[in-house]
């Protein structure tokens, strides 16, 4: 299940449900997670313009005035929620992958500026995390870095630090090698250009051992000074019957799939674009293939009544 978190800094502004379905569609995204969304009492009728249609469920947590606000939506086909969560510095969903096997807690995080507040959001999901079972993925904004590298041309605070990597280590949490761009936050005020990396993904040890070659990739700032972080767990998995190749044009369009889409960039997203590609033309010619087969089947029907007609 790939994953998309952004800080949206306003979910209102026009032409950023467009660049939010983009993303969504061109990356196969399953669960989206918005901070910083400046805004109350939204409903999740809303959500259909970042989706991209209906077929979602969804999660908000309204902002205080006009600061803070999240939104988690989902795949429902993927996975199925049971319990919520809600703080006003984090939405916590839970629930079942489509397997039935693997409950999967999923953590939006938009954390304060205050170190102290900072602390208090680390207590509470450190809690959370040890009343609950299953595997967690914890992402979001979290208004701290690492280490001094993560920052350029702005404080570091060694404090901050220190609580958050306790908090990581405490938590069993890790995190995948952060391709794309070095720095998810970038402000320019007055010529003076900051950047520093406050966005991110954790995970616990079985996702990171279940899914050892993912990755986490910080794509373009457009509409916000943040980038979205894409999680990508691999191509959406789709049914597949050996007995389609059988059948008259499957093989020929698996082949002509394979060789034609030449995808420029890493090789890992060249793959996942390919597959995708794929699932989606067999989708078209499995529909067609269905429809034909229908037809088949009402002309036979028909054929053996005549024959049967003619018995008698």
């Amino acid at each position: 299940m790939n994953c998309l978190s952004i800080n949206i800094r306003g979910i209102g502004i026009d032409g950023k449900s467009r660049w939010i379905k983009r993303l969504k569609n061109e990356f196969g995204i399953s669960f989206i997670g918005m901070q910083e969304t400046m805004a109350s009492n939204l409903h999740s009728g809303l959500m259909t313009n970042f989706w991209g249609g209906m077929g979602y469920d969804c999660e908000i947590v309204d902002a205080n005035g006009h600061s803070g606000g999240i939104v988690s939506c989902w795949d429902p086909k993927i996975y199925v929620k049971d319990y919520v969560l809600k703080d006003n510095n984090f939405l916590h969903v839970s629930g079942l992958l489509v397997d039935g096997l693997v409950r999967l807690n999923i953590i939006n995080v938009y954390a304060p500026q205050q170190n102290v507040e900072k602390r208090i959001l680390w207590e509470k999901i450190l809690r959370v995390k040890q009343a609950r079972q299953g595997w967690w993925i914890i992402f979001g904004e979290f208004n701290a870095v690492r280490d001094s590298s993560e920052r350029k041309n702005s404080n570091f605070d060694p404090v901050c630090a220190r609580d958050f990597n306790d908090f990581i280590d405490e938590a069993g949490l890790q995190e995948y090698n952060l391709k794309g761009m070095k720095y998810t936050y970038l402000t320019n005020r007055g010529g003076d250009c900051k950047m520093s990396r406050i966005d991110r993904i954790l995970v616990c040890s079985n996702v990171f051992n279940k899914w050892p070659n993912a990755y986490v990739r910080a794509l373009k700032r457009e509409l916000s000074d943040h980038s979205p972080i894409e999680t990508n767990f691999g191509s959406k998995p789709f049914r597949w019957f050996d007995s389609w190749f059988e059948r008259q044009g499957c093989e020929d369009l698996v082949i002509s799939v394979l060789r034609e889409n030449i995808v420029q960039g890493p090789s890992d997203v060249g793959l996942s674009m390919k597959l995708k590609c794929l699932r989606d033309r067999l989708k078209i010619w499995h529909k067609s293939w269905k429809s034909k087969e229908m037809e088949d089947e009402v002309r036979l029907r028909s054929e053996n009544e005549e024959l049967e007609t003619l018995m008698e």
